[in-house]
């Protein structure tokens, strides 16, 4: 076989395994009333022939739409729900965490600081070289000053 016919073989084949595939499957209902799916039909009995859906895309899928809830009555159906909280206290519990997450981070910088004599770190240009003195000190200056804002 000559190298254009492979190539052409070859392109063939992975054009027909980019198809999209939709199965055909079966659906009956046994002896014992129990449905029953197969992808091959029964050997007797009356059965319905099914294929699977396409996969839809992302554009094709609906996007959910929120339901809308009536409000019990005597309840002002404009005021905003008991269990949801506003915004604003949403946005303040995002920061608070933030807060903590940057305190854990400054504390593990500290130790790190504090327990290693020399600490080597990656320059700029990809080279590595161990910390001065006076950058060990500058670094523990600015992670204190960090922990004072946000370990509070």
């Amino acid at each position: 076989m000559s190298t254009l016919n492979k190539g052409l073989v070859l392109a063939a084949i992975l054009m027909a395994a980019s198809l999209p595939v939709h199965a055909t499957f079966y659906k009956w209902v046994d002896d014992h009333g129990v449905t029953q799916y197969s992808q091959r039909p029964p050997s007797s009995g009356d059965y319905q022939s099914m294929r699977s859906p396409a996969p839809a895309s992302d554009s094709d899928s609906p996007q959910p739409q929120p339901q809308p809830q009536t409000p019990p009555a005597g309840q002002d159906p404009v005021a905003a729900p008991a269990e949801t909280p506003p915004p604003d206290a949403q946005a303040l519990a995002r920061q608070r965490m933030a807060k903590r997450q940057n305190c854990q981070l400054a504390r593990q910088r500290l130790g790190q600081l504090e327990n290693h004599a020399r600490l080597r770190y990656k320059a700029a240009d990809g080279s590595v070289r161990v910390m001065s003195e006076a950058e060990k000190q500058a670094k523990l200056m600015e992670t204190r000053r960090m922990m004072a804002e946000m370990c509070q």
